[in-house]
């Protein structure tokens, strides 16, 4: 979801064409506009980029009902997908990275979440384009980003409809009530979860036919909390949940938001109000996941430690791949070694705490520390 900034007056235009609401239809862009709550003016010159340019996309969502329509509403997916489940900043993109060199598994790729209705057609005339304004690593957390690399498809869902938290992204004073309505599903109209499913297949059915029929690994961590869905819809799912140190998972959830924010977002929020978000919103996603993580057959389910993949990858990988039953662990080995091997050049980000927020995050996320045995710090 990041776009390239750049000084350039001329590239600065093309990365507003850019935007992910940019690429996609109209009537979304105004629907979501008619339940924002209002534009910042910091976020003017976004949303009248977005509304002068959305127009200009139609051709190419056109061309992929005519070419793909019939071909993606008859391809079916298949019935044992691979969910990595986990609150932002705990390591899923990393264990999504390392799995995603099985070329056994589809995925859904940056490219498809962007422009999700033409991704098909339009992927060999856009993307030579498109990858001028990709950055080559993500500002959040230095990891490497790329069009063709695996993402979340919940930003895919974003831009097909309203039925998503990370609608929050461009309107983030909505994040919490979005966060309600597409993540617990608390009270929420039949009618839009009826909505969220119907997009969310789409969206699996298109990567489906772009992968050939392969089996999907999924990357979601707003799907932590929606489990009994995902078991209607795919009772054989597997899935893998990673976990890790709440102290860094906060002070890097909060780094995420503001950056997410300040590239895409039409509104403005403190950073008050973001810390609040991110209290609450990892409270109540752990919660549901704990409540819910029994309906999972035992065998299905796999829980680690972000520490433990850090330290033991391969050690851990094979554990997954023995406890899901997924095949060819010994053919896809040495490609996930090689790309631990690289990664050793990998540079993390330092996120430090005032003893107010470590007296925060004590208070509020006392159980996970409980749950997963991690400690206090002096504690």
């Amino acid at each position: 979801m990041a776009l390239l900034q750049s000084s350039s007056s001329e590239v600065r235009g093309l990365a507003l064409l850019f935007h992910p609401l940019a690429m996609n239809s109209s009537r979304h862009w105004f629907r979501l506009l008619r339940s924002s709550g209002g534009i910042d003016r910091s976020g003017w010159i976004r949303s009248v980029a977005i509304t002068a340019a959305s127009p200009l996309w139609a051709p190419l969502r056109l061309t992929e009902e005519v070419l793909y329509g019939r071909r993606v509403r008859e391809t079916r997916v298949h019935p044992s997908p691979v969910f990595i489940l986990g609150h932002w900043r705990t390591g899923t993109t990393l264990l999504h990275y390392l799995m995603s060199q099985d070329a056994g598994f589809g995925s859904i790729s940056l490219f498809q979440t962007l422009v999700p209705a033409s991704f098909l057609s339009a992927r060999r005339a856009l993307g030579p384009v498109m990858r001028h304004f990709v950055p080559a690593k993500r500002p959040m957390d230095n990891m490497e980003l790329a069009l063709d690399l695996p993402q979340e498809e919940e930003y895919a869902i974003c831009n097909l409809c309203g039925q998503s938290l990370y609608v929050g992204w461009y309107f983030p004073r909505r994040m919490r009530e979005l966060f309600h309505k597409t993540v617990l599903f608390d009270n929420t109209p039949p009618e839009a979860v009826e909505e969220w499913k119907r997009v969310y297949l789409g969206v699996l059915r298109k990567a489906t036919l772009h992968a050939g029929g392969r089996p999907l690994l999924l990357k979601n961590p707003a799907n932590t909390a929606r489990i009994p869905l995902l078991l209607e819809m795919f009772p054989d799912a597997r899935f893998i949940h990673i976990h890790r140190d709440p102290y860094a998972v906060f002070r890097s959830t909060q780094r995420l938001h503001r950056s997410v924010y300040d590239m895409v977002g039409l509104q403005r929020v403190g950073d008050g109000e973001i810390q609040e978000n991110v209290l609450h919103i990892y409270r109540e996603l752990m919660r549901r996941y704990l409540e819910t993580r029994d309906m999972i057959p035992a065998e299905n389910l796999v829980e680690l430690r972000y520490e433990d993949l850090e330290q033991r990858p391969l050690e851990e990988l094979e554990r997954i791949y023995a406890t899901l039953r997924l095949p060819g662990w010994e053919a896809v080995r040495p490609c996930m070694a090689a790309y631990m091997a690289a990664r050793r050049r990998y540079v993390k980000n330092i996120h430090t705490l005032s003893p107010g927020d470590i007296a925060r995050v004590r208070e509020q996320w006392q159980f996970a520390f409980e749950q997963w045995g991690y400690s206090h710090p002096g504690g």
